[in-house]
Parts: C-alpha cells; structure tokens; sequence
C-alpha cells in the first residue's frame, strides 16, 4: 500500500516549499535562494521512475544562454521500505537548465526553477519495488541535491553552496491529470481514475478502458495507472494531441491469482456497470468508439467478459493472457482483436490451454482469418511499428479483423511475460485500435 505521503503527493502534487537553503548571488537588488526541490517522475515502458529534479528559487534566476555544467550539482537518494535496509546513491544529472515551471523543458529560460534532467537507466532511479504487488517508494525527501560548483553567467551567478536542498514535493506529470473515483455495486466496490481530454462542443471522443495486470491489484487507486504504462500510453500529451481520448482505469483487490481480481465475475460486471455509467455521465464520449485493452490478469479478464458484452465496445487489445477459446470462437469471429504473447513466457505460457495463442488458433480453424505477425520485442521503435504496419496492411488485405504478434523467446525487455512493454509504445497497434468503430448501438 502507498505511504500515506506518496499517496498525497500523487494525488495533489507537488507540496509547499520548505526551508532548507542555498544562496545565490543578487538578481534585481537582491539574492535569490534555493528554497525547496520537486521531484519529476514518468511512466516509462520499464516503470514508475524519477527522471528529474527541479530546485525552486524564491526569485527569478536569469543565466542567458548560459551552458550550465551538470557537473556543477550533486544529487543523492535514500529510499526506504519497510522490513529493508534503505538503498542510498547518487543519480546522474544528464542536464541543467532554468524554467519557470517543475517540469522538463526544451529550452532554457528565466524562472523560478533550476530542472535538473536525471538518467532513468540509474539503478536507484525507480519510484516502485516488487512484494508480489507493485508498492511506492515514499518520494517525499527522499533526494536531496547539493550545488558543488559556482554556475556563473554574465547578469548572475549562483555561487555553490556546501547545504544540501531536500524535496518536499512530488510531480507526477500525466499521472496528476486524473481524477479519483470509487464506483460501487451491491458485491464490488472498484476504486478508478479518469482521464477527460481536452474537449470541443459538439465532438464525441473514444474512450478506453484498461484492466491492470495482477501486480497492480490494491486500494491504493494509482498502481493502476503509474505501475506500467497500460493506461498512460492512451493519456499521453503527444497522443492526446493526436487522438484525444477519455481514459478509464479501474483497479481490482489484491487476491490469490485465479481467484480474484478480474477473474471473479462480480467484479467483471462491476466493470461493465462502471463502463456504462461513465459513458452515461460523460456525453461527449462516442458510444461506438470504446476499446477494450488488458494485459495478464486484465486479459484473462478481457476474455471473461466480451463475449458476453463485446457489443459495448468497438475492439480489443489484449496482452499475454488466456480466456475460454470456445467461447471466444462463439461470439467473438467478428470483433476485431488484436493479441501480442511471448513465445517463451513464463507467467502464462504461449501454448497453454485458453492462452491468446490457443484461442487465436481455434478462432483460424472455425473459419475467422487471423494474421499472424512476429517479430522481436526488443527491435528499436522504428522497426517494431513498421513490422505492425504490415500485419495492419496484410490484415486490411483480407478482410481479417484478428491480428496476433509474438515476440520470440528472448525478445521481451526486461522479463519473459513483459510483452505489455513494446506493445503500448508502438503507436501502429494503438493506431489500429482507435480506427476501430462499432458497427451497431447496444
């Protein structure tokens, strides 16, 4: 479960400045001072990470164009966890720049904020840890940065100062933009975050729904959204500017796998029910365009539950899961579906009976064209989308609204049943999924 201060700090952001202090030289008449730290994290493909830092002035801090030297600040970490030693170190600084705002930027400029960019490779660079379920590191002064070396530019110069600086705050960016809720029926209560984009008058938006994999069950509402990035792949600022969308992401109890979560059918139609109210509240979400997408757990629960209410949503991307290949075969030979495995992995196995893989095949053998796509997990970006755009074009070809990617044994990144990993960050496959529409209102 999430401290309670990383909990806050996930949900309001950044808190207020504190005072631990760095001088710096005048700006206007006066000196300005260091006065607090935010932390800056990101959803990457591998995990919940902190990939900056951003020291508050309680001035503005003017350097030009001034080339600031990483070199000139050093930052230190300590997370804790319980039952644990803490894991102390340094993080490495890849860049320096003043802003206006505790936030990455692509240019410097006068502000209140001096970001400090951080190497998200760093061993101590991750925001989470495993115990089974995917659980936060309290972020909340746990860094703290020390200037090393004077910062000189020809209007100020911020002279190095041996006080270290501790971030009281937490920023979460895209993380922060969703609202909390708790959607209860008479057997399930499922906390859930939503994601509203930018919206016109008299424009309908898709909305998509994610089931979160085993190791994001919890109450803590956030694992759900900032343990992968099954969800914020859809909330991301440039897709957003593409293709804007509503995001909902409910969150399944923590259970033993196979007997909760998304395989209990009350909470299935806890997530249908939650589904239509949202829809229901929301009018400017288009009721023909609402995707389905799960990974693991959230897969098996994906199977579970469309081929009694596929007609509530226009298609599916599903993610190293199993289901009922009977049933799959019976009601699904026409909604289109698009299932990624890992030919070698160890969690749900490729070949296992109901796996993505076995369905796939019955649904081919009952008559439904399938294409069939391989090709590493581990391909740059470039090449895994061109691979994806193929199978999308051979797919058109035929008239086959079923595709199947495997990734072969040793292409996963980091471990066999990752395979969610290259999925959400190939643009090809989520771009097939929201071309998708549903043919009739239910």
């Amino acid at each position: 479960m999430l401290r309670a201060g990383l909990a806050l700090a996930l949900v309001a952001g950044a808190a207020a400045a504190t005072g631990t202090a760095a001088t710096a030289a005048p700006d206007g008449g006066r000196e300005v001072r260091a006065v607090d730290a935010t932390v800056i994290t990101e959803v990457t493909p591998v995990g919940y990470k902190v990939i900056g830092l951003a020291i508050e002035y309680d001035g503005i801090v003017r350097l030009g164009r001034t080339d600031i030297d990483e070199g000139s600040f050093d930052v230190q970490v300590t997370l804790t966890r319980p039952g644990a030693d803490p894991r102390t170190g340094a993080r490495t600084v890849l860049d320096a720049y003043t802003t206006n705002a505790p936030a990455l930027a692509d240019r410097q400029r006068p502000g209140r904020y001096l970001v400090l960019e951080l190497d998200e490779t760093d061993p101590l660079a991750a925001g989470t840890y495993n115990q089974t379920f995917t659980r936060f590191y309290d972020l909340a002064g746990a860094y703290e940065v020390t200037q090393v070396a004077d910062v000189v530019a020809p209007s100020q110069t911020l002279p190095a100062d041996p006080r270290p600086v501790v971030n009281s705050g937490v920023r979460n960016p895209v993380v922060d933009d969703y609202a909390a809720g708790s959607f209860a029926t008479p057997a399930v209560t499922l906390p859930y975050r939503l994601f509203t984009p930018q919206t016109r008058p008299g424009r309908q938006y898709p909305l998509v729904v994610t089931l979160h994999g085993h190791g994001e069950s919890g109450s803590d509402n956030v694992a759900q959204i900032a343990g992968n990035q099954i969800s914020v792949a859809f909330a991301d600022p440039d897709r957003q500017a593409g293709q804007p969308a509503y995001v909902l992401s409910p969150q399944a109890a923590q259970a033993a796998p196979g007997a909760g979560g998304w395989w209990r059918p009350e909470t299935q139609a806890a997530v249908v029910d939650l589904v239509r109210a949202t829809i229901a509240a929301n009018p400017a979400i288009d009721p023909d365009r609402v995707y389905l997408t799960g990974l693991s757990m959230g897969s098996y629960g994906s199977w579970a539950l469309l081929p009694e209410h596929e007609g509530l949503f226009a298609g599916a991307l599903l993610v190293c899961g199993a289901g009922d290949d009977a049933a799959a075969v019976a009601t699904l030979g026409d909604f289109p579906i698009w299932a990624v495995h890992s030919a070698d992995d160890a969690i749900v196995r490729y070949d296992a009976p109901g796996s993505d893989f076995r369905i796939f095949t019955a649904l081919e053998a009952a008559g439904v064209p399938v294409t069939w796509s391989e090709w590493p997990g581990t391909a740059p970006d470039r090449d895994q989308e061109a691979y994806a755009a193929d199978a999308r074009a051979r797919a058109a070809a035929t008239g086959s609204r079923h595709l199947f990617t495997t990734f072969p044994a040793g292409t996963t990144p980091l471990f066999s049943h990752g395979s969610w990993i290259p999925t959400y960050t190939n643009d090809t496959i989520l771009d097939w999924l929201f071309a998708q529409r549903r043919a009739s209102g239910v």
